[in-house]
């Protein structure tokens, strides 16, 4: 999933978007979409991120959705958000508080 609209300072300079990896249970691709966009939402409401941010709430697009094998799904989707800067550059926010 995509986000962009964010406007948030890191390192020295300001990420526009980000990329988040999101697995979900849904019984077809549209549920899953649903489910995605509201757990990404609720996620990004409640982290520090938000806080600092200093743009709109992101608006999120799904880049891609397919079924997992049983191995991914019982590893899971990394945490954490991927940002970039409106160049495309990547950005290393560092670890959230409470995260090691």
């Amino acid at each position: 999933m995509q986000g962009r609209g964010i406007a948030l300072p890191l390192d020295s300079s300001c990420a526009v978007g980000f990329i988040r990896l999101v697995q979900v249970r849904a019984r077809d691709p549209l549920a899953a979409e649903l489910r995605a966009i509201e757990q990404v939402g609720s996620d990004w409401a409640t982290s520090v991120y938000a806080i600092s941010n200093r743009g709109a709430a992101p608006s999120l697009t799904i880049t891609q959705v397919g079924l997992l094998s049983w191995w991914h799904r019982f590893l899971g989707a990394p945490r954490g958000y991927i940002f970039f800067t409106e160049e495309g550059f990547q950005l290393h926010p560092g670890p959230q508080p409470g995260q090691s």
